[in-house]
């Protein structure tokens, strides 16, 4: 017969996350984007070859990433949340990293995403909206 099941509304921490990481993805298209826009004017950028594409390839990598994982958040489903945690964990210290040796507001402000990201993840309100 036809089952009856109840709709959750997202908590606010699921939200709250969700908002972060699109405005870490559009900062992240923003910073790659312009370094890819500088490269096709033919601005050199470093001493190495392969140091550019490096340089431009992992933060797309990582944006794309964060971008398709935000989609995803919705589906409430367990391996969302642990790969956002993961994610987050490890851009963590490298936005620590960039902060450190050169500090710009764009850094300062992906420091704070990924922390307040890292914790609204593990605040418990998010942790039983994923465990369906």
């Amino acid at each position: 017969m036809s089952e009856t099941y109840r709709i959750e509304a997202m908590p606010r921490t699921v939200l709250a996350t969700r908002i972060c990481m699109w405005i870490q993805a559009v900062l992240g298209f923003q910073q790659a984007g312009t370094f890819l826009v500088l490269m096709a004017l033919g601005v050199r950028l470093d001493d190495g070859e392969g140091v550019a594409l490096y340089s431009t390839a992992l933060p797309l990598a990582t944006v794309l990433l964060v971008g398709f994982l935000s989609t995803r958040v919705p589906s409430r489903r367990g391996w969302v949340r642990a790969a956002v945690l993961v994610v987050e964990l490890l851009l963590i210290p490298l936005e620590i990293w960039e902060v450190l040796y050169g500090a710009s507001l764009g850094n300062v402000v992906g420091l704070l995403l990924a922390a307040v990201v890292f914790v609204q993840l593990c605040r418990p309100s998010s942790g039983k909206w994923f465990d369906r």
